[in-house]
């Protein structure tokens, strides 16, 4: 099996692809796997011929072209054979309006929101009394890319301005108090639930990924019917979405057990600090075992 590795990308997310990317050549490597790395800088067009030679590819693309469906597109249109969602699950899951729309139609919980397609949309109807804190980020971005927790009014417009710069509208999202915590699907089953404790007031940019700006215990303390719920739920809305291979699927936790999907990655991050990684450990999967079932699983249809 010959593997190519398509990372970096040209989005917000670029630096993280390429620790992503880097760290699955290294896995593959490690297990005598043939395998070549491909940093994509735009236009997957360019790199076909390369792409071609691959058995498949492993999608390391975070943000962008590489996790909005656009590449996946022009990958199937060309026959090739790659790792993680399709280009029409891709899409709905980097679009954060259209998936929490899909989740209140299927009465999954997600947070309330509001939504600008541009801040002079905001300020022309955006104006009403708002509880506070509030979340303000990028309906198309991922990483916490933009993402600002608004305590007051007079930070608000700012926040707002601070998201628009990514081009892909604008969610005034409810802030749930509680705890933090994903839950990642490998093929149709559940990876042991995470608790992430940032250093930071949120699990941002820097928490994500510098190593020992958080802590994480796996799996989260609760009970075990709770735990149940969870899993299922974010089994419910990774096969909702279309998802495929694998994924992660965010959740705050209240104080009174109530839960509420904050957003589903269809790429998530294969670094030394990623959470997904971390969970499969816990089930006795390794960094190269998880890799190649993934590439298997491309692979054989899966």
């Amino acid at each position: 099996m010959k593997i190519a590795v398509l990372m970096g990308g040209n989005s917000a997310e670029r630096e993280v692809s390429l620790h992503s990317g880097e760290a699955v050549v290294g896995a593959l490597q490690r297990t005598g796997t043939d395998v070549f790395a491909c940093d994509y800088e735009g236009d997957i067009r360019n790199y076909l011929a390369n792409l071609l030679e691959a058995d498949v590819v492993f999608m390391a693309l975070h943000g962008g072209e590489g996790e909005n469906g656009t590449v996946q597109r022009i990958l199937e249109e060309e026959s090739i054979v790659y790792t993680g969602s399709g280009p029409d699950a891709s899409a709905l899951a980097m679009d954060k309006l259209a998936s929490k729309k899909l989740m209140v139609e299927n009465e999954l919980p997600t947070p309330g929101w509001d939504f600008f397609s541009s801040s002079e949309d905001f300020e022309a109807f955006g104006e009403k009394n708002r509880n506070y804190p509030l979340i303000v980020k990028p309906n198309g971005e991922g990483s916490t890319v933009g993402l600002t927790i608004v305590k007051s009014e007079a930070k608000l417009l700012p926040a707002v301005q601070t998201a628009e710069k990514c081009n892909s509208g604008i969610l005034l999202e409810e802030y749930i108090p509680g705890r933090e915590l994903t839950i990642g699907i490998l093929g149709e089953e559940t990876l042991p639930c995470i608790e992430i404790l940032p250093s930071h007031d949120h699990y941002d940019y820097e928490c994500k990924y510098t190593a020992g700006m958080s802590n994480y215990i796996c799996p989260a303390e609760m009970p075990a019917a709770l735990a149940s719920q969870l899993a299922q739920s974010s089994l419910a809305i990774h096969n909702l979405l279309s998802c495929r291979h694998y994924s992660r699927v965010d959740f705050r936790l209240t104080p009174e057990d109530s839960f509420f999907c904050l957003e589903v990655n269809t790429l998530p991050g294969l670094t030394d600090t990623s959470l997904v990684p971390k969970a499969a450990s816990i089930m006795g999967i390794s960094f190269e075992d998880l890799v190649l079932k993934l590439c298997e699983m491309a692979l054989h249809g899966k």
